[in-house]
């Protein structure tokens, strides 16, 4: 190869921010969390989970990133959650207005479902022009998903997978189960449970990531506006900071332009990484056993 075209082949990967380099690896993340659904009150007030939420960001110097669905969050209470975030820095954006599947869901109204939650943020001075799709269901098939995307590029939006889940929605769905059935409830198992997985799971997806040739991949964790993590985020945070995990501004993750295009093929509630492996057939590490199925056996066996 003629080292003049080596030469500006690196330059150009270094230009549009590629994880691929010959640098030392580092592990690093941006929080993304999703929903902001804030009913859910039983044995923490709406008001202390907000607040030990961006009290956890702060602890490690992390601006993360929100994908609100306005249905959620049409309300006073909801506006003082959003615009406190954006108050502190961390990054809004859209999840729909309704948190509508698309795999079961008209092409049109699934779009004009964004387009309502666009027009929502866009009153709120401060947003971002980032989608994620919920349930990381991008449509049925590869027609349904290439009008959804041509349609959230019409609205100026970008789109935003996820490279690690923290499983945290079924978490949460035990716990708030156990403290229905009694408020009571002693929930420091769930902390260590929770605390555990994070780790090992954002150890396993970066050894992914590693695989697949992407070094110092700037992750996006997806995580929810729970009361999960409204009681066990700043013990998550600063775990995975004592395993050495680096906290990179959600904005800067969100801009990895590796992100935004259409992926190959619908992504049917997987991770970006699962699809890139798919697409270029790399064999991956297995996911961790005691995790499967959400890590519903685990947790059986911990009496959670």
């Amino acid at each position: 190869m003629d080292r003049r075209i080596f030469l500006a082949g690196l330059a150009a990967l270094a230009a549009c921010g590629d994880a691929r380099t010959s640098q030392p690896h580092k592990k690093r993340m941006a929080i993304t969390m999703d929903d902001f659904n804030l009913r859910f009150d039983t044995g923490l007030s709406q008001t202390a989970r907000h607040e030990n939420i961006l009290k956890a960001f702060d602890a490690v110097g992390h601006k993360a990133a929100g994908f609100v669905t306005g249905s959620f969050v049409d309300s006073d209470w909801g506006q003082t959650v959003v615009q406190s975030w954006l108050d502190q820095g961390h990054v809004i954006a859209n999840h729909t207005w309704t948190h509508a599947h698309a795999n079961d869901t008209d092409t049109v109204v699934y779009l004009a479902d964004v387009t309502k939650n666009q027009k929502f943020l866009d009153g709120i001075p401060g947003t971002s022009a980032y989608f994620r799709f919920p349930f990381l269901d991008d449509g049925r098939d590869r027609v349904q998903q290439e009008a959804l995307f041509a349609g959230v590029k019409t609205l100026g939006l970008r789109n935003a997978p996820v490279t690690m889940d923290s499983v945290d929605w079924y978490t949460t769905s035990r716990m708030e189960a156990a403290l229905k059935a009694n408020p009571n409830t002693d929930i420091a198992p769930y902390r260590d449970y929770y605390v555990k997985m994070c780790v090992t799971l954002s150890n396993h997806w970066d050894g992914v990531a590693r695989a697949l040739g992407f070094r110092s991949l700037p992750h996006q964790t997806l995580m929810h506006h729970n009361v999960l993590n409204g009681h066990f985020l700043k013990d998550v945070l600063l775990a995975l900071q004592a395993d050495g995990w680096t906290f990179v501004d959600a904005s800067e993750a969100l801009a990895f332009p590796d992100y935004h295009p259409i992926p190959h093929e619908p992504t049917s509630g997987r991770n970006w990484l699962t699809l890139k492996a798919r697409e270029t057939k790399i064999e991956i590490q297995p996911y961790p056993e005691q995790y499967l199925g959400f890590g519903r056996k685990t947790m059986d066996a911990l009496g959670l």
